[in-house]
């Protein structure tokens, strides 16, 4: 390659790369809603034509940036390497760190959701997501808190943890609306914090029975 191409190729990924940043920073600032390629091309210093060029659509370019999220669950992750601490507590500290990530993104989770067979519609993509969501530690924790070995039922088991954990942020992330004309059952929840140990208090309850009944 010629060097004029390699400046041109290098040019081209930097643009793209600062595209994508500029995507993930509305994304927190301002949350995904309102999210348009011209506002995106605003944030980048860039044009829309080339927005189009490097990604094509909105979906395109919001699928990249969903997975570029998703990578930025290490910390959450990092919990459950954590061997000094009981799996139900390592379990529990991802919950709270996987929420507390989420909620630094205002909308992201719905995203996650909704592009959900964006990122797994490949079978190369879903290696991608299931190693970065460190699926096998997730289930050994898991089956540590329960002493479940099936791994389809520690797969469902974890799947109704999710849903039980993620639903009330996708379908209720803002709180109390002050204008709002009647009072939604869901603005006097408790902390995220508190509904997650609560969640895992009656979740766990069998398996807490039966460890102290063996002790």
């Amino acid at each position: 390659m010629a060097k004029g191409e390699e400046s041109a190729a290098s040019g081209d990924k930097a643009t793209k790369q600062q595209i994508l940043d500029a995507t993930i920073a509305l994304i927190r600032e301002e949350g995904i809603a309102n999210l348009t390629m011209r506002r995106i091309a605003a944030k980048a210093g860039s044009n829309l034509a080339l927005v189009n060029y490097h990604y094509h659509s909105k979906d395109n370019l919001l699928e990249e940036a969903t997975r570029m999220l998703i990578s930025g669950f290490d910390d959450a992750f990092g919990a459950l390497e954590d061997e000094s601490l009981p799996p139900r507590e390592r379990l529990l500290r991802f919950f709270k760190a996987y929420v507390g990530y989420l909620r630094q993104y205002p909308g992201l989770a719905k995203q996650m959701v909704d592009q959900s067979g964006n990122i797994l519609r490949s079978i190369h993509k879903y290696s991608q997501y299931s190693k970065t969501i460190k699926r096998k530690k997730m289930l050994e924790t898991l089956s540590g808190i329960s002493g479940v070995t099936d791994e389809k039922r520690l797969q469902l088991m974890m799947v109704q943890l999710q849903g039980a954990v993620l639903i009330p942020i996708v379908m209720y992330p803002c709180g109390r609306d002050e204008e709002a004309e009647v009072e939604s059952p869901f603005q006097n929840l408790p902390s995220v914090d508190e509904q997650i140990e609560n969640l895992f208090d009656h979740y766990f309850y069998r398996y807490d029975r039966g460890a102290s009944q063996h002790q």
